[in-house]
């Protein structure tokens, strides 16, 4: 019977407010997606211990974190894969401002499990530039920490500033997203510095950005810097 009503009101809303999916604008259920855009895919088995991307066998590393030296970032652990749909989803939150859509997110975020985090880590979300901001109105970094804090006990800090305008990592290749971020970010001096810092961003891609943050933090006084980032992208470029 409940699955009959509901079936029903599916099909009213479909007639009269004309609900589409945003992905592909076909018929959406009562989630506002329709039954083929799934965006949930979570990162499953083995995982590489530094970044937290999926391994293939049994290592203790990925061959980029094998090879990278020298990272100010400590550990990255994602809680979903970036799938077409749920780049899609993502591009719509940030270019058509319809940060609502992140809900869809949520639940995955906060239950995802991270087992280096303390009751002593401090968080914080990788910053905008204020320009930036006042284009979109929000940043979504900052959305996901309110998330974490509301379930774990961390307190998040401030310090920490995008200081210069920077060309969007996304549109980069691997090789000009370092020189890219070059100088800027830094530490307002007038925040304290914790000693250990959960930082979180949207995406993982080649994990420079938080590299860049990280690299700041340290240079300021923090030990230790983790990542925890909502997406980690497929295929890293």
């Amino acid at each position: 019977m409940f699955r009959f009503l509901s079936t029903a009101l599916d099909e009213f809303l479909k007639v009269w407010f004309q609900i589409e999916c945003p992905i592909c604008h076909g018929a959406a259920t009562l989630t506002g997606l329709c039954t083929s855009c799934q965006p949930i895919s979570s990162l499953l088995g083995p995982i590489c211990d530094r970044c937290g991307t999926s391994l293939i066998c049994a290592l203790d590393v990925c061959g980029d974190c094998a090879e990278l030296k020298n990272r100010s970032l400590d550990k990255a652990r994602s809680a979903l894969w970036l799938t077409n749909e749920a780049k899609a989803l993502i591009h719509i939150v940030k270019f058509q401002k319809r940060y609502e859509w992140l809900e869809v997110f949520k639940s995955q975020l906060v239950a995802s499990q991270f087992e280096f985090i303390k009751e002593d880590f401090a968080i914080t979300s990788v910053p905008m530039h204020p320009k930036k901001f006042m284009t979109r109105g929000f940043n979504q970094s900052e959305i996901l920490v309110d998330w974490i804090i509301k379930k774990r006990p961390m307190k998040p800090c401030f310090g920490l500033k995008k200081v210069a305008e920077t060309i969007p990592q996304s549109l980069l290749d691997r090789s000009k997203r370092k020189s890219n971020l070059q100088d800027s970010f830094n530490w307002d001096k007038k925040y304290q510095m914790p000693k250990n810092i959960i930082l979180v961003d949207d995406i993982y891609t080649t994990g420079e950005t938080l590299n860049a943050c990280a690299k700041v933090l340290k240079k300021n006084g923090a030990e230790i810097v983790y990542a925890w980032t909502l997406f980690r992208t497929m295929h890293r470029r």
